[in-house]
């Protein structure tokens, strides 16, 4: 099923100007939860970290639904076995996006094999402080 912002990511690929960009990040923001998929012991939980280009990527999805799917097309669950995802705000996310980037942690990634548009990590305060201002 094609979102919003798979649409407009399809846009920013294909026209990748300032206003498309401002539209896909401006609809990013205004979800209410990002999710990912769950690793690390249950009292400390911690989003699964992909390699892309040789850098290590947060993924994040725009529903709970393509978190599990990436996880099973990932060998990270059996297709019979529950998926744990964690689901952030974006504005929590945000915050917590100066420890991913103490951790090493180059960028952020978004649906990652639907439509895979993202942003580094340290450049989420500034984007959502843009996008926050449009109208």
């Amino acid at each position: 099923m094609t979102s919003a912002t798979d649409t407009l990511a399809e846009a920013v690929a294909a026209d990748p100007n300032t206003e498309n960009q401002e539209k896909l990040w401006k609809a990013t923001f205004s979800l209410e939860r990002w999710w990912f998929v769950q690793r690390g012991e249950p009292d400390n939980p911690q989003p699964f970290v992909g390699v892309h280009a040789d850098q290590p990527f947060l993924m994040a999805f725009t529903t709970a639904e393509r978190a599990r799917t990436f996880a099973v097309e990932n060998g990270l669950a059996e297709p019979d076995e529950e998926v744990l995802v964690l689901a952030l705000t974006p504005a929590d996310a945000v915050v917590q996006a100066p420890v991913w980037l103490q951790q090493g942690i180059a960028a952020i990634t978004f649906d990652h094999g639907v439509s895979g548009y993202f942003a580094p990590l340290g450049n989420l305060p500034a984007i959502r402080s843009h996008v926050a201002g449009l109208t």
